[in-house]
């Protein structure tokens, strides 16, 4: 009787993983249609220095650590 009873909540724990993982199609993302909607999106124009890429500016000019000329990125995730 053990053996039964250990193998039922053995299988109706498998099956219940097997069933909660997630998968639903309402749950999943379209990572495509993240990347094409572009109408809330407005790119701005930032700056950086090719030697010290942590420095960002809103502005043209020259990187504070080694003097070079910063160059346009454009970053996409400011509003």
């Amino acid at each position: 009787m053990k053996k039964i009873i250990t193998a039922s909540v053995l299988f109706s724990a498998t099956i219940f993983a097997a069933c909660n993982n997630n998968t639903n199609s309402n749950n999943r993302r379209d990572p495509a249609a993240s990347n094409t909607d572009t109408s809330k999106k407005m790119g701005t124009v930032r700056y950086t220095c090719t030697m010290h890429p942590e420095v960002i500016s809103d502005t043209a000019g020259h990187c504070p650590k080694c003097g070079m000329e910063l160059f346009a990125i454009k970053d996409s995730t400011m509003k």
